[in-house]
């Protein structure tokens, strides 16, 4: 079982607000109309809105209440708490107007202005946020449990690559579903690795939902030094995440808050991690499966992968050249109708309105992987629990197999070149 320990206490308060000041002005922008200047009010963010379909949602007509000068109004209705915080709006709009964002941002003027703390919208009893938010205190110290590291590999708490296993281990005890992931990678890691893999049992949450779900700054700043802390004490050069919520965390949020984050550390998803090997011919792709039938599969591209990245960044064209090659060897891979950057989200961002508008999403996207193949890959654990949770409820879609990259790829990796120790 996960521990968490309290040490001695710090108590420089104004020394750390001073320090908390110098952070926020990175990450925030007191004035939401400094966001918007470039808005000539085309609608696209409203017609393409995804949480439109299922309330009535429009982007446009905040955006517009914001420029007129009704910032205050729209944040004392609370009507930002809705959003997905998808990115959907981002993509179709000819300006780069970044909603999310603002809605970050909005989010704690809410809590800090408005006094508003909706924690009747956080999933699960807010148990998951609250735990990030204790491990950003900088006297708490976790010790995590690594019953769940296969007795096979081989693992240290210091040396150049880390495994950043985030909160699965946290959400076993709820979610059985997710057991494998971060065995698979592990797996895979090891398999190539000829050193042992850094995992570490101080590691902490990112921050992720915190920074984008509820508008917590302080904490996700708090831990965000932290992490740095504790990966320049294990000697980290490359950081490897299963997670793609993890993974927008390090390489865009992260360096937005350091500077030199990205010149000290090195982060790849594991679809960049074996793409690479792949491409690199250190690997190569095998068939287990015995039987004869092609194997048809598709996969769910998750928003913080598909329209939360940098527009030079490849990955969804990446693990897609991984797909199609399977062809080769008895697997089947197809779209869903809606893909990439177009993907519908799994309408539950950082823990926030898991409801029946979110399951009515939910239902959608799991009906496009049905009429494609019998199994859906994807690379997030958030949208793989929501999407097995449904179809406890959901007869006509419980058939459809659900797995993580590494999950589904675990088995097929052939080591073709090992480089010597």
């Amino acid at each position: 079982m996960s521990i968490i320990t309290e040490t001695k206490k710090y108590s420089k308060s104004e020394q750390n607000n001073n320090d908390f000041n110098f952070y926020l002005k990175k990450i925030y922008e007191p004035n939401l109309r400094n966001l918007l200047k470039k808005c000539y009010q085309c609608a696209r963010c409203s017609g393409v809105c995804q949480l439109s379909t299922v309330q009535k949602y429009a982007p446009s007509r905040i955006i517009q209440q914001i420029l007129e000068g009704f910032e205050n109004k729209v944040l004392e209705s609370g009507v930002l708490w809705d959003c997905l915080t998808c990115n959907s709006c981002l993509q179709n709009c000819p300006e780069n107007i970044y909603f999310a964002d603002l809605v970050r941002i909005a989010k704690y003027k809410m809590v800090n202005m408005a006094n508003q703390n909706r924690e009747e919208l956080i999933a699960h009893k807010g148990i998951y946020t609250t735990i990030s938010e204790i491990m950003s205190k900088p006297y708490i110290q976790p010790e995590r449990s690594l019953d769940w590291v296969p007795k096979e590999c081989k693992i240290s708490d210091n040396g150049n690559l880390l495994y950043y296993v985030g909160c699965l281990p946290y959400f076993k005890f709820e979610f059985q579903n997710l057991d494998l992931i971060a065995p698979s990678t592990l797996k895979i890691l090891n398999q190539i690795e000829n050193e042992p893999i850094v995992v570490l049992k101080n590691e902490i949450c990112c921050g992720h939902d915190l920074y984008w779900g509820q508008g917590k700054f302080e904490a996700f700043i708090e831990l965000a030094k932290k992490n740095v802390k504790i990966f320049e004490k294990a000697g980290v050069s490359t950081i490897i995440t299963s997670c793609a919520e993890c993974y927008r965390t390090f390489k865009v949020d992260y360096p937005n808050l350091f500077e030199d984050f990205s010149e000290k550390f090195e982060v790849k998803h594991v679809i960049e991690y074996i793409y690479n090997n792949w491409k690199n011919g250190k690997i190569e792709f095998k068939n287990p499966n015995v039987k004869k039938e092609r194997i048809p599969f598709t996969f769910h591209d998750p928003c913080r992968l598909s329209r939360f990245l940098p527009k030079d960044n490849n990955i969804m064209e990446e693990v897609r050249e991984i797909f199609i090659h399977l062809k080769k060897i008895g697997y089947d891979f197809k779209e869903m109708a809606h893909n990439k950057e177009n993907s519908l989200c799994c309408g539950v961002g950082c823990w926030m309105n898991c409801n029946e508008r979110s399951k009515a999403l939910r239902y959608k996207r799991l009906l496009e992987a049905k009429a494609v193949g019998t199994t859906m890959v994807s690379s997030c654990p958030k949208c793989i629990l929501h999407f097995t949770c449904l179809q406890n409820d959901m007869e006509d879609i419980s058939s459809i197999e659900i797995l993580d990259f590494s999950e589904f790829l675990v088995n097929l990796i052939k080591i073709t070149k090992k480089e010597d120790k």
